[in-house]
């Protein structure tokens, strides 16, 4: 298994918004916005220029392609955690925090133990040494992402607000 991470292009934005509109993505991914070319080009476009504009100003962000024995099968995107809003402000947690967002666009790969596995060899690659920590924050229900991020070494730990939707889990980078 030859997992390799491809910097965000232009010519991966039909594959995004095929992948976006899958029903095993869109359940946990913007379910509320209906994905168009045009829309998928005015969000991603800066990703590929290696930015987000939040508030104003642009904030690094990272933005992969996952390809597999040279198969593209998913997307990740690795940021400071802090430069971004959450549902929940990141209280009591270290201040060289990164944090992620990916998912499995192929669903012939769900399932399949290729999400955890993708995960570690991205942060080893990207994680270290730019933060000690890296954060995700995953939706209660989705069990898989979850079992995911714990088989790549998360810890769950408690969320500040008990009545939360998300479950909060770290990784310490070695």
């Amino acid at each position: 298994m030859n997992i390799i991470f491809e910097s965000l292009r232009e010519c991966h934005f039909s594959l995004l918004l095929k992948w976006l509109e899958a029903p095993h993505v869109k359940a946990w991914w913007d379910q509320d916005i209906a994905w168009t070319p045009e829309l998928v080009e005015t969000k991603f476009s800066s990703y590929v220029k290696g930015y987000k504009i939040q508030g104003g100003a642009p904030k690094e962000i990272g933005a992969f392609i996952i390809q597999l024995d040279n198969r593209p099968m998913g997307y990740i995107q690795f940021y400071n955690a802090y430069d971004f809003p959450r549902d929940s402000e990141l209280i009591g947690l270290p201040p060289s925090l990164g944090a992620f967002d990916m998912f499995i666009g192929e669903k012939d790969y769900v399932g399949k133990g290729v999400g955890s596995t993708a995960l570690k060899l991205f942060l080893k690659k990207f994680g270290n040494p730019k933060f000690t920590h890296i954060f995700a924050d995953p939706d209660a229900q989705n069990i898989a992402a979850i079992k995911c991020y714990e088989k790549a070494g998360f810890k769950r730990l408690e969320h500040p607000n008990p009545d939360s939707q998300e479950i909060w889990m770290l990784y310490e980078i070695n």
